[in-house]
């Protein structure tokens, strides 16, 4: 009987033993952070299925013949059968992030944990505020600045306002509830929780929302659940002395082998800064935030999510403005539940429900100078929508395919109380939004093919938008028969890229979206949000406007030197502008006149950013980055409005001590700008060379301190975007600035 028994366990031993030998774990990570890739796709054979929250995919070697792995951040590895089966029973595979790839799709690194003895630079060493300023450190970002300190509100390749989809992980955003765009979406962002941000180029990709001339997606770090529980967190805070700005920022939670729970917070605020010619530019703002996330794996590989954030701002100057912006107040919660799976024809499915809500308050009560009238608004907008997603793997493909709906809503009203004149002691009411309201329902669906060199996408949706108002003003009643809109929306995009021998690489795309009027350019009753200071009316029966679209790259690299140029030329019909109705009268005595949203048969960018890497040692490396946008309305013959200038950059970096101390110049120069849209009052700008010198120090191991000089020979400029405090006053950059940050994780 004991012999029996013995043998029985030796057989259990070699059995267990055999099995254990033919699978493998394969650990995916980041070729840079070390962190876990989750969610990229494999095909071994008949096995299929995603990496964990872990990074970890699980196969049977003796089952397959290739192993396929993709992810749509990061570049495609293969490896056959014969390679597999050499690799030791857990192994670590590092993944080259997709920006070393050809596509339309480009992830920027934010957040991450610090290294023990390398250090990158990237966005999130500065603890910002507004998310907006994070993306001008993108080739090919710029911002509309109407603060010098807060909502600046992005512009790509020319595209802006609702031209661009702005998105929380995929799926939440808000509408700004300033008609003057106060508070742009990238202002609702809480920037320290971002850990990328994915710029997907043009309308090439329609998994999340229509896509005219970006996606814009800020992507939070996925849970990482642990077998005991830990605790983690950070706190990071800066000051920058001119405008007094201090900025804080902190994160604590705990995760087990189920749970990941968090909370963070910041506040920043500041003051009038210095521009180069010692003027004082109002830029008061006060902007704090708090979140709670909440992550919840009831049995492995199905994730429950919840996150809420409150987002907070008041009396912040706005001096290019009537009004200040004396109170924004949001609310932004997200769920989400999320299944892997390796044994089902799907590979993740991806559910998500959202709501944001804005209350916002501007006036111009703020300013101590005697006022003919006194000016208020207060506004709200509701956004909610959800979307479901299904990743299907193939054998050289990998398709993404589901559903999503979005509904928003804006209401507000604004207050003038004459204060002198015949009209003194009297008040009106002006209805801005008319309860404005626009549903959305779409199909997508978004295929990857890999097909020997060559990697084919290809992507479609079909959009159905209706749009009314709740309530009527009489100057719509007199200039449309109808409120309301309706659209039914169909966009397609398709493209192709390949390596040319070991150093070159070659990519194509062509798309064409579909982008139903906004609330904005529909609903807006008689207020200046625009350019010039000329009142603004929409107009609901708007066509739909069309981007088509064709994004050219070109890359070349070898072991020190990279450079990689991407060119774009899009052709925009049924254009959305705005043209003068010398036949409609303003309301406030002050505006020149009214212009009305109307469409145009056709407009025209093109354009380019070219990136060229050097690393000159191991220690030494350079960066050169160069942006060009050139836009025409081709019915006035004229330039559109609100196109950045010629932008150069150049960036050096010095690795020292094991990548504990990091030196860095940054050098920009920027052409002036005299191709402007003299029929909206924009005025051309001057050319201007800023220098920025900083250092980066890691003292002990998840200690950083950065200190450094922007603008450092304290220059004198105005960006073209940012407007004019008056006719001869330019909202101005700040001068001279002394930059200090300390953060530590744990």
């Amino acid at each position: 009987m004991y012999r029996k028994s013995c043998i029985y366990l030796l057989l259990s031993i070699i059995f267990y033993s055999t099995l254990t030998a033919q699978h493998i774990n394969l650990k995916l990570v980041d070729v840079s952070s070390k962190e876990p890739i989750n969610h990229a796709s494999f095909i071994y054979g008949s096995q299929r299925g995603s990496s964990d929250q872990n990074g970890f995919i699980h196969i049977d070697f003796t089952k397959g013949t290739i192993l396929h792995i993709s992810h749509v951040s990061y570049q495609n590895l293969q490896l056959d059968a014969a390679a597999v089966k050499k690799l030791p029973h857990q192994v670590t595979l590092e993944l080259e992030p997709a920006a070393q790839q050809l596509g339309p799709v480009t992830v920027y690194g934010l957040r991450g944990k610090l290294p023990a003895r390398t250090m990158r630079l990237n966005q999130a060493d500065w603890v910002q505020h507004d998310a907006g300023q994070v993306l001008q450190q993108i080739p090919g970002f710029s911002a509309v600045r109407k603060s010098g300190a807060y909502g600046f509100d992005p512009v790509f390749r020319g595209f802006k306002n609702e031209q661009l989809n702005i998105l929380n992980d995929g799926a939440m955003g808000a509408f700004a509830a300033c008609p003057n765009r106060m508070d742009p979406p990238t202002s609702q962002v809480m920037i320290n929780q971002v850990q990328q941000v994915e710029i997907i180029r043009g309308p090439h990709s329609f998994r999340y929302g229509p896509a005219s001339g970006a996606v814009i997606n800020f992507k939070s770090a996925d849970p990482a659940f642990s077998e005991r529980t830990t605790g983690f967190g950070r706190i990071t805070t800066g000051y920058e002395a001119n405008g007094a700005v201090y900025r804080t920022e902190g994160m604590a939670g705990i995760r087990s082998a189920k749970l990941q729970l968090s909370a963070a917070g910041s506040f920043s605020g500041g003051a009038g800064y210095r521009d180069g010619n010692d003027s004082i530019i109002p830029a008061t703002f006060n902007r704090g935030a708090g979140g709670l996330y909440l992550h919840y794996q009831p049995k492995k590989n199905h994730v429950v999510s919840l996150t809420a954030t409150r987002n907070h701002t008041r009396n912040t100057d706005f001096p290019t403005l009537a009004m200040d912006l004396l109170g924004d107040d949001t609310w932004m919660i997200q769920a989400g539940f999320s299944v892997q799976s390796s044994a089902h024809w799907f590979s993740r499915w991806h559910t998500q429900l959202f709501t944001s809500h804005v209350n916002h308050s501007m006036g111009n009560g703020l300013r101590p100078v005697s006022k003919q009238m006194l000016s208020h608004v207060k506004a709200s907008t509701l956004t909610s929508g959800g979307r479901t997603e299904l990743t299907l793997p193939f054998k050289n493909s990998t398709l993404f395919t589901g559903t999503d709906f979005k509904y928003e809503t804006a209401d507000g009203n604004r207050t003038r109380s004459m204060l002198t004149g015949p009209m003194a002691g009297k008040t009106f009411i002006d209805t801005l939004w008319q309860k404005a309201q626009q549903y959305r329902i779409g199909l997508f669906v978004d295929w990857q093919l890999r097909q020997g060199s060559y990697t084919f996408l290809f992507a479609a949706r079909l959009d159905a938008v209706q749009a009314r108002s709740g309530i009527t003003a009489s100057t719509f009643s007199k200039l449309y028969e109808a409120n309301k809109g309706e659209d039914l929306n169909f966009s397609v995009s398709a493209g192709a890229s390949r390596p040319f021998g070991n150093k070159w690489q070659a990519g194509a795309w062509v798309g064409r979206d579909v982008r139903s009027a906004s609330l904005t350019e529909r609903f807006i009753n008689s207020l200046p949000v625009g350019v010039d200071p000329y009142e603004m009316i929409g107009n609901p029966q708007l066509h739909a406007e069309e981007n088509n679209q064709l994004d050219i790259q070109l890359a070349w690299r070898n072991e020190k030197t990279s450079f990689e140029w991407n060119g774009y030329a899009a052709l925009v019909t049924n254009y959305i502008t705005a043209v003068i109705r010398p036949d409609l009268k303003p309301r406030i005595a002050s505006a020149p006149g009214v212009r009305q949203f109307i469409n145009v048969p056709e407009a025209r960018l093109l354009g380019f950013e070219a990136t060229w890497n050097q690393k000159w040692t191991p220690k030494l490396k350079q960066q050169l980055t160069a942006v060009y946008t050139h836009g025409t309305n081709f019915t006035t013959k004229s330039p559109l409005p609100e196109i950045a200038p010629f932008d150069l950059r150049w960036k050096m970096e010095i690795l020292l001590q094991g990548g504990q101390l990091l030196p860095y110049l940054q050098v920009r120069s920027v052409a002036n700008q005299k191709r402007v849209a003299r029929d909206f009052g924009e005025n051309t700008t001057a050319s201007f060379t800023t220098a920025d010198l900083g250092i980066k120090w890691i003292p002990v191991q998840r200690l950083q301190v950065t200190a450094a000089c922007n603008n450092l020979f304290d220059a004198a400029y105005r960006e073209h975007l940012s407007r004019f405090i008056r006719p001869t006053l330019p909202l101005n950059a700040p001068g001279r600035t002394f930059v200090l940050m300390v953060g530590y994780q744990f």
